[in-house]
Parts: C-alpha cells; sequence; structure tokens
C-alpha cells in the first residue's frame, strides 16, 4: 500500500466546508465573533463550485428594501408576509415554518452587505422592482471575495473534504485531500459548517454541473439526519448545438415576455400545460414545476425528440426574434457584465443557430438543485452536536418544491451558521485524542483503492450511477422503476467495494477524486430511491405515474434517513407548523391543488416587467 501517513494536521475553531456563497457567509459571521476560522474549498474560494455559475437574481422582500434600505424602486407592498405564506405553500406546505421565517426575517440584512461588498467590488448588481437584484455568478463571485478581503479568513484550497471526525457523539474536524498532490490532511476543529451544494446523480448536466453530495453523505455517515431526498428540481438545458449543450440559456426564453415559443414532442405534437401555469410563465418560478409536469411527463413516456428532450419552436417574426435577442444582448452588458455573452453562450451566434434550424431549439430538463439535504432547524443545527449546514446541502425551507431564491437561502443560512456554531464552540469541550487515528483509518481506506484489480473503474461507475439514476429517478417516477433503481444502487455499491484505479500515482490523479464523489453520490441517490417510493402519490417535485394525486391525508410528511449501525433508518414527522395551517387532509388532482392554493411567488416579475416597458 501506499503510504499512509497524514501530510499535515491543522487546528482550528470552525471549520466551513464549502467556499461559495453558504461558506463564506458562514466564515465570516464567525470572524466577526472573533472565532479562529478555516474554509475548506474544493477550488477557489468565491471562484469555484455553482455559486458562480449561476444567472439570475437575488431578492428580499419590497418592504424591507424600500423602508430599511430606502430603495424607493422597490415595492414596499412586497412584504415579508406575502413571501413567508408564499413559499409555504409553493413548497406543497411541506417545509418546517421556523426555518421559513428566519429566511424571510433574517435575509434582507445579509441580502443587501452582499450587494454592497459587489459596488465596492466595482460590479453593482441591477436592481428592478419588486426587490430584485439581477447579476451573474462572477459578479457574484467578486462580491464574496470583498466580504472576504475586507474581513480576511484562512483558506484551505483545492483540497476536497473526504470524511467528518468525531470525539464520541460529537465532532471534532475532518480530514481532506489535496486534489493537486494527493497529501491528506487532518484538521481539527470544535465546529464544522457544511456548506458544500447538493448532488447531481443523472446523465444531462447542467451549468450547476459540481453536485457531489459531498456533503451531504458525510454528514449522513457522521450521523446526521437527512430530510427530503425525493425532491430534485430540473431546469430547461439546451441539447444542441453540442458545445453550448448544458446552458440553461432556455429559460432566458420562457422567463422574457418578449420570446413566443411552443413546445413540441417527437412525433411534432404540440405541448400544452394548463393555461393558467402557461400565463404565469414569465412571473413565477412556478414554471420551473410546470416544465416537469408537462414537458418532463412527454420525455419520461417515451413521447420525446430524438435527442432526449422537447423541441420549442418559436413563434415570433423574424424581426421579432432579433429584436428580442437584441435585449438580451444588451441586459448581458448591463446586468451580466458579458457584452453578448449568457454564461458563456454566445447570443449572436445561438441567433443564428436558430435562423439556420427553422427556429427550433432542442431542450432538455437537466437537474439544477436537490431540495432534500442534511436535516436543521431554524439556527442551522443538525442532530450531531458540532454540526451545522446551509445551503443547498441542508434541508428544512423549501419542503417539496424550491422557489424564491436558493442565492437567498446560501446567504442568509450560511450567515446564521456562523453565528450558531460561534455561540457552541463557546461552551463546548472537544477532545481530538482520537482524530489521527480516526484520519489514518480513512485515509487507509482511500489508498487500498491502488490494491485493486479487476474491478469496475471510476468512469464505469459513474456511467452506471447516471444510467441507474435516469431511468429509475427522472421526472416521473414508478414502483417497478423505483424497485429497480433501488436494486440496481445496491449493486453499484457492492461492485464499488472493488472500484479499481488505474493511475498509481498520487499528483492530480482525477480517478481518486472522482472515486471519492461517486460514493457519495451514490450515497445520496440510495436514499433519495427509498424515499421516492415510500411517497406514494405526486407532491412538488416528486411525480408518480402510479400515484397521480396529492395525497394530504397519508403523505403530507416528511422522510428522515439516519444512519444507525450500519443501516438506513427512515422515519417520518410531520412539517413544524407555526401559524400556517395545513391543507385538510384529503386527496387531490395535482393541477387542481396548484389551482386552489394559488401558488406562484411572483418574485422575477420585476425583470420581466423591465424588458417589456424598454421594448
Amino acid at each position: 500500500m501506499k503510504d499512509c501517513t497524514i501530510g499535515k494536521v491543522l487546528n482550528t475553531d470552525i471549520l466551513v466546508i464549502g467556499g461559495g456563497g453558504a461558506g463564506v457567509t458562514a466564515a465570516i459571521a464567525a470572524k466577526r465573533l472573533g472565532k479562529d476560522v478555516l474554509i475548506l474549498s474544493k477550488g477557489q474560494v468565491g471562484n469555484s463550485g455553482n455559486t458562480i455559475m449561476v444567472g439570475g437574481s437575488f431578492a428580499m422582500d419590497g418592504e424591507s428594501a424600500y423602508y430599511k434600505y430606502g430603495i424607493k424602486e422597490a415595492d414596499p407592498n412586497y412584504s415579508k408576509e406575502m413571501v413567508y405564506e408564499s413559499i409555504i405553500t409553493d413548497g406543497f406546505f411541506l417545509g418546517d415554518q421556523p426555518a421559513i421565517r428566519q429566511f424571510v426575517e433574517e435575509s434582507p440584512e445579509i441580502v443587501y452587505e452582499v450587494t454592497q461588498w459587489a459596488e465596492r467590488a466595482g460590479c453593482a448588481f441591477n436592481f428592478c422592482s419588486p426587490a430584485t437584484w439581477r447579476f451573474s455568478g462572477s459578479m457574484m463571485g467578486r462580491a464574496l471575495r470583498q466580504g472576504l478581503k475586507e474581513t480576511p479568513v484562512d483558506k484551505l484550497e483545492d483540497c476536497v473534504a473526504v470524511e467528518l471526525l468525531k470525539d464520541g457523539d460529537k465532532i471534532s474536524g475532518a480530514v481532506a485531500y489535496n486534489v493537486y498532490n494527493g497529501e491528506f490532511i487532518q484538521i481539527n476543529a470544535k465546529a464544522v459548517v457544511m456548506a458544500t451544494g447538493g448532488y447531481q446523480p443523472f446523465s444531462l448536466k447542467n451549468t450547476n454541473t459540481d453536485m457531489t453530495g459531498d456533503g451531504v453523505a458525510m454528514a449522513y455517515r457522521a450521523g446526521a439526519s437527512l430530510s427530503d431526498m425525493e425532491f430534485m428540481l430540473f431546469l430547461l438545458t439546451v441539447l444542441e448545438p453540442q458545445n453550448v449543450k448544458g446552458s440553461i440559456f432556455p429559460m432566458k426564453v420562457v422567463l422574457n415576455p418578449l420570446f413566443t415559443y411552443r413546445a413540441l414532442d417527437g412525433d411534432g405534437n404540440e405541448i400544452k400545460p394548463n393555461e393558467y401555469l402557461k400565463s404565469i410563465e414569465t412571473k413565477s418560478e412556478l414554471c420551473k414545476l410546470m416544465h416537469i409536469i408537462y414537458y418532463g411527463r412527454a420525455i419520461s413516456e417515451g413521447k420525446g425528440s430524438p435527442l432526449g428532450g422537447v423541441t420549442f419552436e418559436f413563434l415570433n417574426t423574424e424581426e421579432e426574434l432579433d429584436h428580442a435577442f437584441d435585449y438580451l444582448i444588451k441586459a448581458s452588458k448591463e446586468v451580466f457584465m458579458t457584452p453578448g455573452y449568457y454564461n458563456s453562450v454566445d447570443l449572436t451566434k445561438m441567433r443564428q443557430f436558430l435562423r439556420e434550424h427553422d427556429n427550433k431549439l432542442q431542450v432538455g430538463l437537466g437537474n439544477e438543485y436537490t431540495v432534500g439535504g442534511i436535516l436543521i432547524d431554524d439556527k442551522m443545527n443538525t442532530n450531531v452536536p458540532g454540526l451545522f449546514a446551509a445551503g443547498e446541502c441542508s434541508n428544512g425551507v423549501f419542503g417539496a418544491n424550491r422557489v424564491a431564491d436558493a442565492l437567498v437561502e446560501m446567504l442568509v443560512q450560511g450567515n446564521r451558521a456562523g453565528i450558531t456554531a460561534s455561540e457552541y464552540i463557546e461552551n463546548a469541550s472537544v477532545n481530538y485524542e482520537h482524530n489521527a487515528e480516526q484520519a489514518q483509518k480513512v485515509m487507509a481506506g482511500i489508498l487500498s483503492r491502488f490494491e485493486n484489480e479487476g474491478g469496475i473503474t471510476a468512469a464505469e461507475a459513474e456511467e452506471e450511477l447516471e444510467r441507474i439514476s435516469d431511468a429509475g429517478l427522472g421526472f416521473y417516477r414508478s414502483e417497478e422503476g423505483l424497485d429497480k433503481a433501488i436494486k440496481e444502487y445496491d449493486e453499484l455499491a457492492k461492485k464499488m467495494e472493488n472500484i479499481t484505479i488505474k493511475n498509481k500515482t498520487m499528483d492530480y490523479n482525477y480517478e481518486i477524486l472522482q472515486s471519492i464523489q461517486l460514493k457519495n453520490r451514490l450515497t445520496c441517490s440510495q436514499i433519495a430511491a427509498v424515499m421516492a417510493k415510500w411517497r406514494k402519490e405526486s407532491r412538488g417535485l416528486h411525480m408518480r405515474f402510479d400515484y397521480p394525486q396529492i395525497d394530504n391525508e397519508n403523505f403530507l410528511i416528511k422522510s428522515i434517513a439516519t444512519l444507525k449501525d450500519g443501516k438506513m433508518e427512515i422515519t417520518h414527522r410531520k412539517p413544524i407548523v407555526v401559524d400556517v395551517e395545513l391543507p385538510k387532509p384529503e386527496k387531490k388532482d395535482f393541477v387542481d391543488f396548484i389551482l386552489e392554493q394559488d401558488m406562484g411567488l411572483q418574485n422575477t416579475a420585476g425583470h420581466n416587467k423591465s424588458a417589456t416597458e424598454e421594448h
């Protein structure tokens, strides 16, 4: 076996795992409270991961923007209570109301502070009513780095967290792996804040591709409970041309009223969504759910295009399309500071591509976000002392369907996690005596993969994981498909016990990194499939062919997975209710329920109003 010597040992009060928005705000909050903080990031802090790949907006309530921060363009009628109640309703009532209240009450301050970081970094966000800032991921990255410039925090970059360390039932640190030189690092810490994002087990990738479930799976193995893993958000994604496959450019189309289109299945038949859901497409993030309901169903039933998606046929005249693209190009300069581009997509070339293809675009659904994750309370505590979680790796706010802004989630939860972790370590007594032994065992387990022969490779395992997920855990599910997926996931897990590493060097060995991440993606997928099988209904982002109704009588319940004695234990509980009553315990048609509850938080309205007014 290769040398099993820990390369270095580091000590800190609070270890923050993740270099995106949640990690940065957590680290800054703890540092301001006088704590010794270390950020561990897979890439460069503020310049890697999914944070810099986003392209859209983040918001607060208009009431706070107008009265507290003096933003006269804000709409004060867009109140905190409106946001609060909409998140509960649009989440199909599965969110924990204390966590939602924390999101609404505490987000304005940190959101506004991030906009100030952005201004001081020279990239002021573009504001529009009701209280929304439009921006690019690179601008968010610059804002975060400005925050760290003003409140410096120690960083350990290009290193992957591998496993958490424990002192009895308490967290005592983590083991990290240096991607470039293969060195293993033991980090002793009184508390750990997990800010690592979600997971993505499917073959169609969109711009948010760095979703490997590392933090979720590590927390699970350390005893943390996970919840609602069956709810996964898919987003419209370009299928061709090949050089922009995976781009979420189609979302710029459907959210902009300057574009008019219809969706066609593989036989050229129009897919017709409910008229109301179609009408709010340019106003609400609920449109993402609408796309899954109708376009995802066509694809899942085998009625998709040869590329596995649907065809968008634009109904605009040539002049109108040119006009719409001119607006996007102008906005790319004013909003995203990348003239003519949207997240690396050359808008002029995209317009030319449409001209050459009868104004038709092949569009699929790529996994953008995972709603489920580490179960937290409204202070970002997990059930494991010393472990806190924030952002997409956590669960509690969005219930069965993500609305509002994931970027607000990461900022506000990161900030609160840093504060709560700082309060925790004031009275925490953590013994690092057994950390070295645990770290040695973790490292030996990874290095033993070099000795395996004739087993599945990391590339083969990744392909198999994605094939299983595509078939059984996609937009629409069934008992038969989930049973098959669970069985095949278990078989893959056994194969991966003998995963074979062909590259025998330690310097930038992508196979080692890939095998670490695959283990975590598989763990998350197994739990998601088990929870999806149990949920015999259609709710939010979980839809079943065999159980098409919402069942508020039997399934208005959260699923919770905890690792006990090496086995998955599933329990259930009602969402925590404070002041908004749950719906009646009855079964309802899925779309009828949406319409009756008047869902559709219209937090994108300002963007689209500006588009129509300017043109």
